[in-house]
């Protein structure tokens, strides 16, 4: 039995160990850049988010979700965590921000931010382009910032047919987004094809791969 619990204990670490490695990686590959990230509701968006938070000396979340449990907030204590409530409140957040060194910014979710504009379509036909210009405002000062940003996102059926889907959001949020990921379950299998479980997995779906703007100008090297 012991040697059992002792297995299980060490299974359990490298798991754990596993993923902290993962973490690091993602960071690696999204630090210093905004970074949109979409998944079907409750699929752990927002755990990521604040998993990955601590792997950042200086982590603030925009909260515009009500979705989050209060232990939630016990994985990562350091983090400073900003309520939203209302489209003024997240300008005033966002203009409040400094520039702090290894830093992470995050908006959970644009898709609650839009909601707060479509609620109003019945009595402001321009609802729409009230959100598209707000959100775009609001991706320009945070593109000013060196720091890492992760815009949260729900995802929509882009098609029938193939079952494809996509971030929603518009086009101008998304042009100020570096790097787009996705976060999905996908079942597991054992080596006879038979389902054991599932897991979360998160994939870049799309990447801007740009020169500086002196190699653009000038060439590179």
């Amino acid at each position: 039995m012991e040697g059992e619990l002792k297995s299980a204990l060490e299974m359990y670490q490298e798991e754990k160990k596993k993923q902290e490695e993962e973490l690091r990686k993602i960071k690696e590959r999204i630090q210093g850049r905004m970074v949109l990230l979409f998944g079907e509701p409750f699929v752990g968006k927002s755990l990521f988010v604040l998993t990955i938070s601590k792997l950042f000396q200086n982590s603030t979340l925009l909260l515009i979700d009500r979705n989050y449990p209060e232990e939630f907030y016990k994985i990562n204590p350091k983090l400073q965590i900003k309520k939203i409530y209302y489209q003024d409140n997240l300008i005033d957040a966002v203009e409040e921000l400094k520039e702090l060194p290894d830093q992470l910014i995050a908006i959970d979710s644009i898709t609650s931010l839009s909601s707060m504009f479509l609620t109003r379509s019945l009595s402001s036909p321009r609802a729409v382009n009230e959100f598209v210009n707000f959100s775009d405002k609001i991706l320009r000062k945070l593109s000013l910032f060196p720091a890492t940003k992760i815009i949260v996102a729900h995802e929509r059926l882009k098609s029938f047919e193939t079952k494809e889907v996509e971030p929603r959001i518009n086009k101008v949020v998304l042009r100020h987004c570096d790097v787009v990921m996705r976060m999905f379950v996908e079942p597991v299998f054992d080596n006879k094809g038979v389902k054991v479980g599932e897991k979360r997995t998160i994939k870049i779906v799309q990447e801007r791969k740009l020169p500086t703007k002196v190699e653009w100008y000038f060439g590179s090297e």
